[in-house]
């Protein structure tokens, strides 16, 4: 058996043992060091149960619940244990995302073009006129002037449209899976409010980073997505009931290095998104590190006032 994990002597873990076995996971608990370690057989699920006894250790209704339901109903499949599973009625606005990314890459032929595309692209360079004379989106100061004139115009809407382009089968995968594994959990723990707060605040900058970048035809969830890899990255070490494993922020990391870098182009994977990418992770870590300042103001509030 390997060991998965240490406990306080005094933290009853019988109950999350018999849910292991109830599970197929082999396990035993035993005492070193003035701790308990919780031994398993089988080393593949590490991960897992790890996850599953930090949240019965920190999770009081989750405990709750397993302590007080029947041995053989103690708790559903493994992974409810590890994050909540979007439902469309906890987290509607994941699923609005989800749709209207759906619905927009069959009216675009995944970006190639029309009206449709248009109206979603952070700009419509056919409407950008000053003085009879078309902008130039070639240079920066043109995007610059491009994106005001757009904003004047009242089309803010252009900030975040641009997240529900895709330009093919395997980005819109990517992003909606991790949209909904990331994003789900965040709707429901967070509330809807919050959680639009955070795509907008990053989509925002990750879409206008993009524009000043590289100009005005991109499109895609990345941003958003990379925006809530920095923010469950942030959060978890200080609420871990958010789920995210370590090893994401590693693959979004040379992911994002990758991007800069000719190899996406030479694989047939077209040119990626760096500035959003990049912006999109660190306004997500702002965002984290904004709330968590606030909730750190209310906690002494709310225990001075018991």
């Amino acid at each position: 058996m390997i060991k998965v994990a240490h406990a306080p002597l005094d933290s009853d873990l019988s109950i999350f043992s018999q849910w292991l076995s109830s599970q197929g996971v082999e396990n035993r608990i035993i005492e070193e060091l003035g701790e308990q370690v919780l031994l398993i057989e089988n080393e593949s699920l590490k991960f897992q149960v790890e996850q599953a006894l930090q949240r019965y250790l920190t999770d009081s209704e989750f405990k709750c619940h397993l302590d007080h339901a029947p041995k053989e109903k103690l708790i559903p499949p493994q992974l409810e244990a590890l994050y909540p599973r979007a439902m469309p009625s906890e987290a509607p606005f994941i699923y609005i995302f989800m749709l209207l990314s759906v619905v927009f890459a069959a009216l675009t032929d995944f970006g190639n073009g029309g009206p449709v595309l248009r109206a979603f692209l952070i700009l419509d360079p056919f409407n950008l006129v000053v003085e009879g004379v078309a902008v130039d989106l070639n240079t920066l100061y043109g995007r610059i002037q491009g994106l005001l004139i757009t904003l004047e115009q009242g089309q803010i809407w252009r900030l975040i449209s641009p997240d529900f382009i895709h330009f093919n089968v395997m980005h819109i995968t990517f992003n909606l899976l991790m949209l909904w594994v990331l994003g789900g959990q965040l709707e429901i723990q967070k509330g809807s409010l919050a959680f639009l707060a955070l795509v907008v605040f990053v989509s925002a900058i990750s879409n206008v980073a993009q524009l000043l970048e590289t100009g005005f035809l991109f499109g895609g969830l990345s941003g958003v997505v990379y925006g809530l890899v920095g923010y469950c990255w942030l959060w978890k070490h200080f609420e871990p009931r958010i789920f995210f494993p370590d090893i994401l922020m590693k693959f979004s990391l040379v992911w994002l290095i990758l991007g800069y870098t000719p190899m996406t182009e030479w694989l047939g994977w077209g040119r990626m998104a760096n500035a959003a990418h990049l912006y999109g992770l660190i306004s997500g870590l702002v965002w984290g590190g904004v709330t968590l300042a606030m909730r750190s103001k209310k906690l002494p509030k709310s225990s001075s006032s018991q």
